[in-house]
């Protein structure tokens, strides 16, 4: 009886020591289904069918989830707050972008874990409603006054139907396609280029599609280059030969133009002008490029000059690369000659580097500053950004030549300011990291901050540390 009693009391007291450990070794643990989510490309504007992120309790105590943050152009939504041992909740996150081109964002799930904040990076991209693929073509070399071989470009709409108005290229370029009048959502068609050239060396053209509907926001064009190959003497100098006004932001409000001097370098003949043109992508009925003045008409006696000055406009719609071409015809036997027009989309605000990466910090310890220097990109000042949010094992501090503070405003193109970032771990392994900036207005405070709504326009600085 005694060693029953005793094998009880041995028993009781190891189920207790157990119990006990259990007890001092309570701990939460976070697992994500996944560490990174890809959206599939969307049109600029649209929504994306939610993707689902399943946080999970690996632990033995409750998980209490205190916030969960998207930034970027993407919003979270989900029903985490307490998750006892071995249960689960879900986070749907959806993608809303109104800028062409790649858009990343962070999920941001802050808990009482010690891996606390866990990241979930994301990813997503805008396409253009529609596209000319590629969207630059080389069609190499021919002998002047013949045509070389076709290369095939071709054009997807990704958006609702288009009602084609023109297909057209510039100056020694020719085109076939078997487009429709009206091309269908999500349909594709080909446009065969040639290049028959008329003067010896490079010589740039470009390939433009433009609607029916003035309305419509469809700019769209591909560059053209080829080189003409023959002994045909011309007298006309263009200068520069080609024009390129650089990035321009979708707040830039005003016209920038450039000119090109024409200039008969004869000694004895005359040149007769008999058109300047250009083409080139058209935005809400208004072409991107323009000719804003020009003397170039009749008559050009031999030595002398004229000039052309084209402007790049102010357009709704900015396409994330437009290119187009000044087109001249004369008497020269190399006519016509072109001028490639070239210019490229600039996000509103600029920054250098787009990602951090810090060496591997003690735990407990805060590293040196690592500096952003952020640019603006618009022409007019009293643009600011709401405040920096960031994320994981970072701070931002002042720093560098010029420090922002937590809320930068710019006075105009080419301003600058610094931030600094400090990584400070709180735990051993890789921890990332993200500064989410928004412009303001574009994206309202009561947007971003109360409603928490995804701005479109929202750009992320990625960070990366190891604590050990």
């Amino acid at each position: 009886m005694e060693n029953v009693v005793n094998r009880t009391y041995r028993i009781s007291g190891i189920l207790l020591f157990s119990l006990f450990l259990l007890t001092q070794f309570a701990f939460s643990q976070v697992g994500l289904s996944t560490t990174s989510l890809t959206f599939a490309p969307q049109l600029a504007g649209s929504v994306s069918a939610p993707q689902t992120l399943t946080v999970t309790n690996l632990g033995n105590a409750a998980l209490t989830v205190s916030s969960i943050a998207a930034s970027g152009g993407y919003s979270a939504k989900s029903d985490c707050s307490t998750l006892n041992p071995g249960a689960s909740c879900n986070i749907l996150v959806t993608f809303l972008s109104e800028l062409v081109g790649a858009d990343r964002g962070v999920v941001t799930i802050t808990d009482n874990a010690a891996s606390s904040p866990q990241l979930v990076n994301l990813t997503g991209s805008t396409l253009p409603a529609l596209t000319l693929s590629p969207a630059r073509v080389n069609l190499g070399s021919a002998a002047i006054g013949t045509t070389g071989p076709s290369k095939a470009v071709t054009l997807t709409n990704h958006g609702p139907a288009f009602s084609i108005g023109a297909i057209a290229t510039s100056g020694d370029y020719l085109q076939s396609n078997n487009c429709p009048v009206t091309l269908s959502s999500g349909a594709s068609c080909t446009i065969k280029v040639f290049f028959h050239p008329t003067a010896s060396g490079a010589i740039l053209g470009a390939l433009s599609v433009t609607s029916r509907d003035s309305g419509s926001d469809f700019p769209v064009s591909a560059a053209l280059s080829g080189v003409g190959v023959g002994n045909v003497v011309s007298h006309v100098s263009l200068r520069p030969a080609s024009l390129d006004f650089g990035g321009k932001s979708g707040f830039d409000i005003f016209n920038h133009s450039k000119t090109v001097t024409l200039t008969n370098t004869s000694s004895s003949t005359s040149l007769t002008i008999q058109d300047v043109s250009v083409n080139g992508p058209v935005s809400f009925g208004t072409p991107v490029y323009q000719i804003e003045s020009t003397n170039c008409k009749g008559m050009l006696a031999p030595g002398a000059q004229c000039h052309i000055r084209v402007l790049v406009g102010n357009s709704i719609s900015f396409p994330a690369r437009a290119s187009g071409a000044l087109t001249i015809v004369d008497s020269d036997p190399t006519s016509p000659q072109v001028v490639g027009l070239s210019a490229t989309e600039l996000p509103e605000v600029s920054f250098s580097p787009a990602t951090l990466t810090f060496a591997p910090q003690k735990v407990g310890t805060t590293s040196v500053p690592q500096i952003v220097t952020l640019s603006s990109n618009l022409d007019e000042t009293g643009i600011s950004l709401l405040p920096l949010a960031v994320s994981g094992d970072y701070n931002v501090v002042a720093a560098g030549s010029n420090p922002c503070g937590t809320q930068p405003g710019f006075s105009g193109a080419g301003s600058t300011c610094t931030l600094g970032v400090t990584f400070s771990p709180n735990r051993v392994g890789v921890i990332n990291g993200a500064v989410t900036f928004t412009l303001y207005p574009e994206c309202s405070p009561e947007q971003v901050i109360i409603l928490h709504q995804p701005c479109p326009a929202a750009q992320v600085v990625n960070l990366t540390g190891t604590g050990q």
